[in-house]
């Protein structure tokens, strides 16, 4: 088993990884089998609402479930103003609207899983 080097960029930052190939079932080297079996720890960079003409899209930071959806269709919003309570590693979030606008489309519904960058609501 041998360890390569790899650099990864992720949202503009440079990160450098060592990445040892496993054999199926078979621990790294200097960690034992419950170690191995852990899931590492994520961490989570709220993301940005992206833009597609006069369309905003409002995204999910992270996986997790909508608690409630706190806007309506047609509704006039202003930047800061909360659209979604979603919950993720047992808190809840405020999604707020990054833009001014009008909600054109809510796609998603309380009690729904997301993911991240999944799209929640369109502003227009």
């Amino acid at each position: 088993m041998s360890v390569r080097k790899f650099k990864i960029k992720i949202d503009g930052k440079l990160f450098e990884a060592e990445v040892e190939e496993l054999t199926e079932g078979a621990p790294a080297a200097g960690e034992n089998k419950k170690e191995a079996q852990k899931p590492a720890a994520a961490s989570y960079v709220p993301s940005k609402p992206t833009f597609s003409g006069s369309e905003k899209s409002v995204t999910s930071p992270m996986p997790g479930k909508i608690i409630a959806v706190k806007c309506t269709q047609g509704q006039a919003v202003k930047r800061g103003d909360v659209l979604i309570i979603l919950e993720a590693m047992k808190m809840e979030q405020e999604i707020k609207a990054k833009v001014d606008g009008t909600i054109a489309e809510i796609k998603v519904t309380a009690g729904k899983a997301v993911q991240k960058d999944e799209e929640l609501i369109v502003i227009s």
